[in-house]
């Protein structure tokens, strides 16, 4: 009984989560106003982390990051409405670094409970996670070096389109994950 408990909890986390990657890969914009916002998304994470983090000591460390990382799109958000674009190149380049380092190690977690509980996503998340990793490198890179416009552009448009489907296939692999833990609501 106390096996099913901690496997729902720890489902309904994961489900969360899922939602949380559709609100972060996903832009509804009106005007200068994502109605979808990124900050909404790291808010679903941070209420699963506890769950996560009973199954996986490690997810409680991303607490502070998840925090950070939903101010920064909570200020990026009410910046969007009043039409200002700060210019803020360090800060971004460190929240960057934060966002990739955060995702790797969430997913990374998400990998391991799934093979703790004998789930068959687990392999596809951390395969997931590391293509997203270096994609999403991949795509911060050009802005912080010195490559002509040109291929910036040419590549980013190609990077961005790879990064769209293994954003669909990560959403689906942890939609599964839930299914997986909660085998009698398939």
């Amino acid at each position: 009984m106390t096996s099913k408990i901690h496997t729902d909890i720890c489902a309904a986390a994961v489900r969360m989560i899922a939602w949380a990657y559709l609100l972060l890969h996903l832009d509804l914009t009106f005007g200068t106003v994502n109605v979808l916002p990124d900050w909404a998304g790291y808010l679903l994470i941070l209420d699963a982390l506890p769950a996560l983090a009973k199954e996986e000591s490690s997810a409680s460390l991303l607490k502070p990051l998840c925090i950070i990382l939903a101010l920064w799109e909570g200020i990026m958000w009410c910046a969007a409405i009043f039409g200002a674009q700060p210019d803020w190149e360090l800060i971004k380049l460190l929240i960057n670094v934060v966002s990739l380092y955060f995702h790797f190690q969430l997913l990374t977690d998400l990998a391991l409970i799934a093979e703790k509980y004998g789930c068959p996503e687990g392999k596809r998340i951390l395969k997931l996670r590391t293509v997203r990793t270096i994609l999403l490198t991949l795509t911060f890179l050009p802005q912080y070096l010195s490559f002509p416009d040109s291929m910036h552009e040419g590549s980013a448009i190609l990077l961005i389109g790879i990064n769209l489907v293994v954003a669909y296939f990560l959403c689906r692999a942890l939609f599964s994950l839930c299914g997986s833990l909660t085998p009698g609501e398939k």
